[in-house]
């Protein structure tokens, strides 16, 4: 009795054995590959490493809002080590953490993003990185021309009203209006467009499964 349990205990550990077997995956030439070459040893990539990006969503200050998503594509391979960590291709996704206009008379369009996940080979990682502040040019120069245009304009107004002497007046009126026309007037908006090259420091170490080889 105590035999035939032995029997079929070893035929039990046969098939099972057998089974694994199968299920490991094969390389192009029908060779059982080792973990390894499938991917399966880790690499990581230290902190303040730079990932270059294109952007592949358009955002903007006049139209995105925070908690918008985006989508981000990596341009150039990661190498640590000589080895590849991560390759050209691989998908970024993110959120908008900031988007300010730009405020009227003076002010800039600032933009933030944060960068969630790295996606390449089926699997995702967990990003937690954070952009610079991006901030569009400012309203100053304009808002002068503004407020000096009024000027003129009244001058030139109060001088054909009033004989020249209504000039200063006019100029005092006019630069009022300019200074006006420049309060309901906003600065440039920021808008970072689709393929606008983009780059970001990660903001902690990222470990990864080694890419697959390219065949």
């Amino acid at each position: 009795m105590k035999k035939m349990f032995w029997i079929l205990g070893v035929a039990g550990v046969v098939v099972i054995a057998a089974t694994v077997f199968a299920m490991q995956p094969k390389d192009g030439t029908g060779v059982f590959a080792s973990l390894s070459t499938f991917g399966g040893s880790s690499i990581e990539v230290p902190q303040g490493t730079a990932l270059a990006m294109s952007l592949q969503t358009t955002l903007s200050t006049k139209t995105s809002q925070v908690g918008d998503r985006f989508e981000a594509e990596i341009t150039s391979p990661v190498r640590v080590g000589g080895k590849l960590a991560i390759p050209q291709g691989a998908r970024v996704s993110g959120h908008v953490i900031l988007a300010q206009q730009p405020g009227k008379a003076s002010g800039r369009g600032q933009l933030q993003l944060a960068y969630d996940k790295l996606q390449f080979d089926g699997r995702s990682y967990g990003l937690n990185s954070r952009s610079p502040v991006y901030e569009s040019k400012s309203g100053t120069a304009k808002d002068v021309a503004l407020i000096g245009g009024g000027a003129v304009a009244g001058g030139v107004v109060g001088g054909v009203l009033d004989g020249g002497s209504g000039a200063v007046k006019g100029a005092v009126v006019g630069g009022a209006a300019g200074t006006g026309a420049s309060l309901l007037t906003r600065g440039p908006q920021l808008e970072l467009e689709r393929g606008t090259a983009l780059q970001l420091h990660l903001d902690q170490a990222l470990s990864v499964r080694l890419p697959k080889p390219v065949a």
